[in-house]
């Protein structure tokens, strides 16, 4: 625009020729376009993605997990290049080992080597506490399986074979993406701890069954004995004094408890409550309890029960007036 040439050292914004530009300038000019907001990031509009439904399909025919989750984070963008990053989780699986089993890929292409230096181990490794999704990363068999798209892929080294932890917007996304895997795991592992720790409390109080009808029986038993022996002694006592009521006879509860232990003494007496029947009585309960801590449970799962839907893409369709658009699909309701 033809500045001045004693604007030419200025800071005031004035037009200048690019040739007379110092490296002074050219600093505080990469200052200004990194905090410019006038500029918008690329979108992921140009990127072709695995998708979350070919994920899960894939996954759950080649290892049958027990469970899967797949997630996929926001088109993001780095140095002006965009990508998406979709993750899945997996539980279980026919051939799984136990421990982080991770699987990367790079625009649909797998990586096979130098994964201990990959972007994906280390967030699955470091940046993941597994333990607040009730999963043990030592015992139990995760797979983690991360798909990064992107017109340039920034692969460490000339043999391609990983991508770097070095770019922070890379690493947040594929941290943002397991995480919504592993939350939509938690609760189906918090029903399957629950259904464990059922079954293991289930299975400890029938291991102590036995010895508690023992011990019962053997209680009630003295007990029994220990009236017979009183009754005896006041029957053959010729001149034993006349009992002062007691301060609690008059009361209608306590006469109902001496009623029932009169009961169950009797019982004891004629056979009709024997170590077996306390046994037997002990286990429905168990039974009972187990039944209805079963039933809260499956209330519980059908209250929170969600069905996965997923949207595979339509081509070749007329008619494009109500199209919602997305820059990674487009949504056309069909009539």
């Amino acid at each position: 625009d033809g500045g001045s040439g004693g604007d030419s050292d200025s800071d005031d914004g004035g037009a200048m020729n690019p040739s007379d530009l110092t490296d002074r300038h050219i600093t505080k000019l990469v200052q200004v376009l990194r905090t410019v907001q006038m500029f918008k990031a690329p979108d992921g509009s140009c990127l072709s993605p695995l998708g979350e439904y070919n994920l899960n399909l894939g996954i759950r025919k080649v290892l049958e997990p027990e469970y899967v989750a797949t997630a996929r984070d926001k088109p993001s963008a780095y140095e002006g290049h965009p990508f998406v990053v979709e993750c899945a989780v997996s539980l279980g699986g026919k051939d799984a080992k136990e421990g982080l089993n991770v699987f990367r890929f790079a625009n649909r292409i797998p990586l096979l080597f130098e994964a201990g230096a990959d972007v994906s181990t280390r967030v699955a490794t470091n940046k993941i506490k597994w333990s607040s999704y009730k999963m043990d990363y030592k015992r139990d068999k995760i797979g983690v399986f991360v798909s990064i798209v992107s017109t340039k892929i920034p692969y460490k080294g000339t043999g391609k074979e990983y991508i770097g932890d070095d770019i922070t917007e890379i690493s947040v996304s594929v941290k943002k993406a397991l995480q919504q895997c592993c939350q939509q795991l938690r609760t189906h592992l918090q029903k399957r701890n629950a259904l464990r720790d059922q079954k293991e409390r289930k299975s400890k109080l029938t291991k102590y069954i036995p010895d508690v009808s023992r011990s019962l029986y053997d209680l009630l038993d003295g007990m029994r004995k220990r009236r017979q022996e009183a009754a005896e002694l006041e029957s053959t006592s010729l001149s034993s004094p006349r009992k002062r009521p007691r301060k609690n006879d008059s009361d209608p509860s306590y006469q109902r408890q001496q009623q029932q232990a009169e009961d169950i003494m009797e019982k004891v007496e004629n056979g009709a409550i024997t170590v077996s029947s306390i046994k037997k009585k002990l286990e429905e309960a168990v039974d009972v309890q187990n039944s209805i801590e079963e039933q809260e449970e499956a209330r519980n799962s059908l209250k929170q029960q969600r069905i996965p839907l997923f949207i595979k893409p339509l081509f070749d369709l007329e008619n494009g007036e109500n199209d919602i658009e997305h820059p990674l699909f487009t949504f056309r309701p069909l009539q």
